[in-house]
């Protein structure tokens, strides 16, 4: 019988300790390639390796082109598939003399692919869930299963927090003092101040450009 692992991810709310957030996650063993994957269907089926990869590449290819025609695409047995979009930033530009342009309206040629959305098949799922029912499940990370999500404040809501009270002291912050305040490294703090600043709801703005950029309250 196979065996399956699993562990209890606490979500410390540094800001809220009485509201930390629990969730219970499967340590997954690895990830079957495609060659081991289409080995397996092979034994469950009378096609040929080289049929079977035929197959694969042609829905591969035709769910890419009916995806990005705007059709929503249903896969027998799988599920169904389509497309979600978002309006490219709106970044204002500069002259020749560092002065800020108009920014330029936004019209459908800003608008970029955003995600793949998925939406299962019933059938499926009952398939998946009888195959997991039947799998021997143990607990790790010792007696209590728990482990602690490492990042100091794990939700985004709450680094904004950290990060508007840090520049209601300071006219200014940098990608490097959000990294040292949240404990992110710099690439995850770089990252996420982007996405931050584009979204009016967490209260931050960029000034500047390149590695010029800080970031003050809206």
């Amino acid at each position: 019988m196979n065996e399956i692992e699993y562990y209890k991810l606490e979500q410390r709310n540094i800001l809220d300790p009485e509201n930390n957030r629990s969730v219970h996650r499967l340590k997954h063993k690895g990830r079957i390639g495609g060659e081991q994957f289409i080995k397996e269907v092979v034994h469950r089926s009378s096609y040929n390796k080289a049929v079977i990869t035929g197959v694969l590449i042609g829905v591969a290819d035709e769910l890419a082109e009916q995806l990005g025609k705007g059709f929503a695409v249903e896969l027998p047995g799988i599920g169904v598939f389509s497309i979600g979009v978002k309006m490219k930033t709106n970044k204002k530009q500069a002259d020749s003399e560092g002065n800020e342009t108009e920014e330029k309206t936004l019209d459908a040629r800003y608008l970029r692919l955003d995600h793949i959305n998925y939406r299962k098949n019933k059938d499926l799922y009952k398939a998946v869930d009888e195959q997991f029912r039947k799998q021997k499940i143990s607990r790790v990370y010792g007696k209590e299963g728990v482990r602690i999500k490492k990042s100091k404040y794990p939700q985004v809501k709450n680094r904004m927090i950290v990060a508007r009270e840090f520049l209601a002291n300071h006219p200014f912050m940098t990608v490097r003092d959000y990294a040292t305040i949240t404990g992110l490294s710099y690439s995850a703090a770089q990252r996420e101040l982007k996405a931050s600043w584009e979204d009016p709801a967490y209260g931050i703005a960029a000034k500047g450009y390149g590695s010029h950029r800080v970031y003050i309250l809206r």
